[in-house]
């Protein structure tokens, strides 16, 4: 499993340069993080207070994301950046009933992290920084936090043979296109790349991880999204909503 406090996330700097660039290196962040708001809506809102936990929140744009579609539900920010938490502090300011923890994914996996249980469990662009088995434990300890009944969803990137030199193409080519609407000081069109070669980046098949979720418990497996490397997956957890 990666070492959170040895990787380039640790670095302040690091986190500043991916919340600038983040909306122009990843394709379709903003309909990705909008399908997540609809599936909240369509299958845990229901009137009831919801308990959200958003496993490596980054600035916080996805708890945000949740937070406009039900005001009364209690999130759970967890990252191992004091950086990014102090950023998603302050995108989530005006946000009542938020908790913010320095937790890494390793203390996830280990059982040090032990909040009450959850209704929905969600991640955006962070779980890919874990291992193969590092993500197979992490799903198993994400079902271990949800009440019977609780979804999880991930938003994040998936390697798909064989189209995997083809999805990296198709990546550059967002960026590219994108960069002719919003006329950047300096091209991004690099960036997958670079992505590609950074040990810290574990771009597992997409399968495989669906295959993860249903080892661990969950139900329900499906994608429900797709551009190229990048998807919103999940599963629930059997048994009726309290």
């Amino acid at each position: 499993m990666s070492d959170f406090q040895n990787s380039n996330w640790a670095r302040p700097e690091y986190s500043r340069d991916y919340r600038e660039t983040a909306d122009r290196i990843i394709p379709e962040r903003q309909t990705l993080l909008r399908i997540a708001a609809s599936f909240y809506r369509h299958y845990v809102r229901d009137g009831r207070r919801k308990r959200i936990l958003d496993l490596g929140c980054g600035d916080g744009i996805l708890a945000q994301t949740l937070s406009g579609q039900d005001g009364e539900a209690h999130i759970v920010l967890i990252d191992g950046s004091a950086e990014m938490l102090a950023s998603a502090r302050r995108r989530l300011s005006g946000i009542r009933n938020a908790e913010y923890l320095q937790i890494t994914f390793e203390e996830v996996v280990s059982g040090s992290f032990q909040p009450a249980p959850f209704d929905f469990i969600a991640s955006a662009f962070a779980i890919h920084h874990l291992e193969m088995p590092g993500k197979a434990g992490l799903f198993r300890a994400v079902h271990s936090l949800l009440n019977p009944g609780g979804c999880f969803l991930n938003i994040d990137a998936a390697e798909s043979e064989p189209f995997a030199e083809w999805y990296y193409a198709l990546w550059k080519e967002w960026v590219l296109v994108n960069e002719e609407y919003t006329k950047p000081p300096e091209s991004a069109a690099d960036v997958p790349a670079q992505a590609r070669a950074k040990p810290e980046n574990h771009y597992d098949f997409l399968q495989a991880q669906m295959d993860a979720l249903i080892d661990a418990g969950f139900i329900d497996v499906a994608c429900h999204y797709k551009y190229g490397m990048f998807a919103v997956f999940g599963g629930r957890k059997a048994g009726e909503k309290a």
